[in-house]
């Protein structure tokens, strides 16, 4: 059997040839599974099953008498959703089932899925082709029907400037994707790769799709709905969604794989964060990841020596930008030996990274799952490898066996290109390639993943590293189309051997999952973190992504929001792109953000800088999605820190780092939701404004950080176009709630903007980003740092803006230990407010206090007021102190009003499980 990559429109289950399910001979029932065996062929059956009231999984094999008892998936940790009570009823030829909250009618004569909500049809099987296959092979797809006004997302990570994958073609199959330009794709015009084409394949694969229908009609007629489709498949699949690319696919959309299972759930939800509850049960959440994450964090490959490293690390300390993680590529190791450390070029490593931490850095190295074979470290010497040898000793790296060809007593061997140095590097030979050969773990197998997270030891034990930084998981191998693994060669898929193609989006979740139980063991009271280029549904329990290898170029910032907005309506909480674009733009692109070509000259890469405005908008979008990490080829481009640049460039960086710096807490706090509920901590609009139709026509350029910050950047260019242009936008303000532009506290709250205005020519300039703020929100904000844990004690402020009676849930912990998940040691405080007439009351209980913070008060503003008549906490007036420096010498309950801001600031010591702040107007 041949094993490919096959292009989307190659894939194709609507040109004939394949075989319906046809008619159901008969069923059997065991408590809420029900096996439906087919007509044509009686040893054929298809699984339906129910996990809770909401969800039902459907599960088709195309081999004669399969075993549906034997469970394969990797992505799935629970089945089990909730309670479900099923009301069956055998109607001539269809079975009616009713879990309570959606309904089910399964035509038998012939096999056909309805579902519907209180009577209200929400999912069909199309009529005709539904769930097909090809006699004798795996090849498996369904059709649904495209009804009306249906929105598709989700969908993982994939390309294209809009958020909605309405009649796109995709397929997910983790691939080495330089610059979003190598992955295969059809070659008729306008399918060319890039940033703006969402058909091609890129590092991480979830095949989830999201319908949300704000307006259903016909025979969708009723409330708004959504559900959720999580297809379990990790070979080569593909969603269609109405894309005639080679046929016919009006009012439809299919999805399937070449190998393996037709295995999908089904979740319904009344509304987004009802199905991502769902998704994210079935397939995992994390627990809270360490607080210095969010900072802001640089990277570069060509970090080749601790000097080098020195000269960033202490750059961004004198320019007092904020800053917590460094990222040292596979320039750290020993000659490309992954798990090592250069003696040469880090010596004394672990006082240099002691240091490191003295000055408030954590650092990262990368890790990718290549072993390098030839033995021969730094020195040109053969010396011992011990991590290899570890993994051989276990006979646990894949030999070069290929499926149907019997056993290879050979290890397959893969070749990694790191592209070249051109000299920057002293430590290389003048043009050496940059790269290796070797061997790979086979993570499939138990013993081999425990094995794999053993060799973290010293990097994480001895050397002091903080966190990990997962590269070329996909796995890429150099010049082996398509990029990766021989797809015929033979791997443990956690079951028993099969063909890479038929687990191949696995490995990457494998290795993942391996590296995150190998930090727990090494380090049991520190919380892992690891920052991966790909992975497959589920990797969220383990890791957090960044979108691979971007390039310089308007167009990557222009799919930035889209894309990170749809990983995160992926399961995926936490993930950003590399800022300012890891690799040049290409020059003859006039969209490219790459200033000039890059030269060698006397020992320096002189050239290829990010444009300025390009770098300033990346930098200014990134400081409000969830990871923010500039990074760069340092082989390649001049330079691409903050600092680097000339002015005004650090100031308006400089400008959006402190306010995240300061927003942290409500970055950690929808963190915190996520770990429990599954909801984003950015979201597009219609995931909180849903009500509004009109949000759907601005899901591209803005979003929603936590609940009630509407974030609305620049995604064009304007400065530097030829010939220059304004930089104006619009920005859409959903209806429901009022809106204030955000004043950051330095100016008087301007009256709000109704909800379902339109903004329009809102001018930015390079110095700002459009930012409002839902009447009645509270954000608890925190006072400036350089890094996560500078200030031993750090207030919050607890920012009251007018509006609606509202509630918030602030989470508290120690922000790096597990004695959180472990313990229970953190703090759960409800704040909400309320106005009556002429009083504002503001109130905080505490549902869960195992955690005192170092803080011993904090601080309530109430926006937008008059002077108080007077205040109280718990019924004990307090004194006005008149001024902002007596406020925070006060050593007790106090307030004052500041009357140029029109601010009312209470400050309160923390003395009390239950606190209620009374002002008085």
């Amino acid at each position: 059997m041949d094993y490919n990559f096959v292009k989307v429109n190659e894939f194709t289950p609507n040109a004939g040839g394949w075989t319906t399910i046809g008619n159901i001979s008969g069923y059997v029932q065991s408590d809420n599974v029900f096996l439906l065996t087919l007509q044509g062929d009686p040893s054929l059956k298809i699984q339906l099953s129910f996990l809770s009231a909401f969800t039902f999984r459907v599960r088709f094999n195309p081999s004669p008498n399969y075993n549906y008892t034997q469970e394969i998936s990797a992505a799935v940790v629970s089945r089990n959703l909730g309670n479900v009570n099923l009301n069956v009823q055998k109607i001539n030829n269809e079975l009616h089932i009713d879990t309570g909250e959606i309904q089910l009618v399964v035509a038998l004569q012939p096999y056909l899925v309805k579902v519907y909500r209180n009577g209200q049809l929400i999912n069909q099987d199309y009529d005709g082709d539904n769930l097909v296959y090809i006699p004798g092979q795996q090849v498996v797809a369904n059709f649904k029907v495209y009804p009306a006004n249906a929105k598709y997302c989700g969908f993982g990570e994939k390309a294209g400037p809009t958020l909605l994958k309405n009649n796109s073609t995709m397929s997910f199959f983790n691939y080495d994707n330089f610059s979003y330009g190598s992955s295969p794709v059809p070659t008729t015009n306008p399918s060319v790769p890039g940033p703006l084409n969402p058909r091609q394949s890129l590092y991480l694969s979830v095949p989830l799709l999201i319908e949300v229908n704000p307006a259903p009609q016909d025979d969708y007629q009723g409330a708004p709905y959504a559900y959720g489709i999580f297809f379990d498949n990790p070979a080569q699949s593909y969603f269609n969604l109405g894309s005639s690319d080679y046929s016919n696919m009006y009012g439809k959309y299919y999805f399937g794989a070449l190998y393996g299972d037709m295995d999908y759930y089904f979740m319904f939800g009344a509304d987004t964060t009802g199905v991502l509850y769902q998704y994210t049960s079935l397939t995992g959440r994390s627990a809270m990841p360490p607080k210095y994450i969010f900072g802001f964090h640089q990277g570069a490959y060509g970090y080749y020596s601790s000097s080098v490293l020195s000269v960033v690390a202490n750059s961004y300390r004198s320019a007092k930008i904020p800053i917590d993680g460094l990222h040292i590529d596979v320039d750290f190791q020993d000659n490309y030996r992954t798990f090592t450390s250069s003696n040469i070029k880090f010596p004394n490593v672990a006082q240099y990274m002691s240091y490191l931490h003295s000055i408030g850095f954590k650092c990262s190295t990368n890790i990718t799952p290549m072993l390098r074979n030839d033995g021969l470290d730094e020195n040109g010497e053969q010396t011992p490898y011990t991590q290899r040898d570890a993994l051989l000793a276990i006979n646990g790296l894949i030999y070069n066996t290929m499926a149907g060809e019997g056993p290879n007593p050979e290890l397959y061997s893969g070749t990694v290109s790191y592209g070249n140095n051109s000299g920057k590097n002293p430590y290389m030979p003048v043009g050496a390639p940059l790269g290796t050969q070797g061997s790979y773990p086979d993570l499939g197998r138990t013993d081999v993943s425990e094995k794999w997270g053993e060799q973290y030891a010293y990097l994480i034990n001895q050397v002091g590293m903080d966190m990990v930084w997962q590269d070329m998981t996909d796995p890429a191998i150099a010049n082996a189309p398509p990029s990766t693994f021989p797809l015929a060669l033979e791997v443990n898929n956690g079951i028993g051997y099969v063909p890479h193609a038929v687990c191949h989006n696995q490995y990457a979740l494998n290795l993942v999952a391996a590296t995150y139980a190998g930090l727990q063991k090494l380090k049991p009271e520190k919380r892992p973190f690891i920052i991966t280029r790909g992975g497959y549904a589920g990797m969220q329990r383990y890791a957090a992504l960044w979108t691979g290898d971007s390039a310089s170029s308007w167009n990557f910032l222009k799919i930035y929001i889209p894309e990170i907005l749809n990983i995160s309506l992926s399961g995926i909480p936490i993930s950003g792109s590399d800022i300012g674009g890891f690799a040049m733009g290409v020059l003859s692109d006039p969209t490219s953000g790459t200033t000039s070509a890059s030269q060698y000259v006397n020992g320096q890469i002189i050239g290829a800088i990010t444009n300025y405005e390009l770098f300033t908008r990346w930098m200014q979008i990134g400081a409000f999605l969830p990871w923010y990490r500039n990074h760069y080829n340092g082989y390649q481009k001049q330079f691409q820190e903050v600092y680097a640049y000339g002015e005004p460039v650090p100031t308006n960086c400089r400008k959006y780092i402190e306010l995240r710096y300061r927003m942290l807490q409500i970055f950690y706090d929808a963190m915190y939701q996520w770990t429990q509920t599954g909801t984003p901590i950015v979201k597009p609009l219609f995931v909180t404004d849903g009500t509004d139709i009109n949000v759907f026509d601005h899901l591209d350029d803005q979003f929603i950080l936590g609940s009630d910050l509407l974030i609305a950047p620049i995604t064009g260019q304007h400065e530097t176009a030829n010939p220059p242009t304004t930089p104006l936008r619009n920005v859409y303000l959903p209806s429901g709630s009022n809106w204030y532009a955000y004043m950051d506290n330095s100016y008087p709250l301007q009256p709000p903007v109704t909800g379902g205005t339109l903004v329009t020519n809102y001018y930015a300039g390079l110095d700002l980003v459009p930012i409002y703020v839902r009447e009645g929100a509270i954000l608890p904000m925190r006072e400036l740092e350089q890094y996560v844990g500078q200030l031993p004690q750090n207030p919050l402020t607890i920012n009251i803006y007018p509006g609606p009676d509202r509630s918030y849930q602030l989470y508290l912990d120690d922000g790096i230990s597990t004695e959180a998940a472990l313990s229970q040691k953190y703090r759960i405080v409800t704040i909400s407010h309320a106005t009556q007439n002429n009083v504002r009351t503001v109130n905080l209980i505490r549902s869960t206090d195992n955690f005192t913070p170092a803080e011993p008060y904090y601080f309530v503003a109430l926006l937008g007021t008059a002077a108080p008549s007077s205040v109280n906490a718990n019924g004990n007036g307090l004194p006005n102190v008149f001024d902002p420096d007596s406020l925070a010498a006060s050593p007790v309950n106090c307030y004052y009003w500041n009357s140029g801001i029109q601010i009312t600031f209470i400050k309160v010591y923390d003395s009390a499980a239950n606190t209620a702040v009374q002002a008085i107007f």
